[in-house]
């Protein structure tokens, strides 16, 4: 009796880190060649699977074989969770479906783990320990669901909270996002590479980040492969 409520009890808690009906996921597929990020919705649970469908802006992905070992990757409020799965099925026309493996085994993940894409993007500073709210200009060169790379003129220490406001290309405003200063090194002319991590962040503006670094990444490979078999 105690091994049955003990196994029901872990059912329970794993379906309660697991990603959830509608959430977005990040799809990790490694081959001897590349690692490949993507993201999906998980459309429904079976009780052996989950399925995966809304395979963003790659109308040219071709999916492995079933059986194939991937990594996926969510998000539950401010916590990253990971976990191996395999590839139980496959439909790639007219729409994309893919169906995995449940997760035996769900790890906390770091917030460093998430993909990081190098870019050009101004952001305002705010010191949270400035009573004056001073607003400082600076450079965002990396960035990514867990935190970035702001460059500063100025020198911000470790340890300081910060709030940040930038806006992507396509008008995505972020704003009142709470960063920590990680660590500082020295940029080039004479600027600061401020490593930020999030401390408190909306799940949607969260998403809408990650959503950009995964474009960012689709432009640079079809530039790359474009460059390798030129028209």
């Amino acid at each position: 009796m105690d091994i049955i409520i003990f196994q029901e009890i872990a059912k329970k808690i794993m379906k309660e880190i697991s990603p959830k009906i509608g959430s977005q996921v990040e799809v990790v597929l490694a081959s001897e060649k590349e690692t490949s990020h993507y993201l999906a919705i998980v459309a429904e649970e079976t009780e052996k699977g989950i399925i995966l469908s809304s395979f963003e802006g790659i109308e040219d992905l071709k999916f492995p074989e079933p059986d194939i070992p991937i990594k996926l990757r969510f998000n539950l409020k401010d916590a990253g969770y990971e976990f191996d799965s395999l590839i139980l099925a496959k439909k790639e026309s007219p729409y994309k479906f893919l169906y995995v493996a449940k997760p035996v085994k769900v790890l906390r993940r770091q917030l460093r783990a998430y993909l990081r894409i190098d870019c050009e993007i101004p952001v305002t500073v705010i010191r949270r320990d400035d009573p004056r709210k001073h607003p400082i200009a600076g450079v965002i060169t990396n960035i990514s669901g867990g935190g970035l790379l702001v460059s500063l003129i100025v020198t911000i220490p470790a340890d300081v909270q910060v709030e940040l406001k930038f806006e992507f290309e396509d008008g995505t405003s972020i704003s009142n996002v709470i960063a920590r200063v990680l660590s500082i090194r020295a940029g080039e002319g004479g600027s600061r590479i401020h490593a930020m991590q999030f401390d408190s962040i909306s799940e949607e503006q969260r998403t809408a980040i990650i959503k950009y670094t995964f474009k960012l990444q689709q432009r640079a490979a079809k530039k790359a492969k474009k460059e390798e078999n030129p028209s």
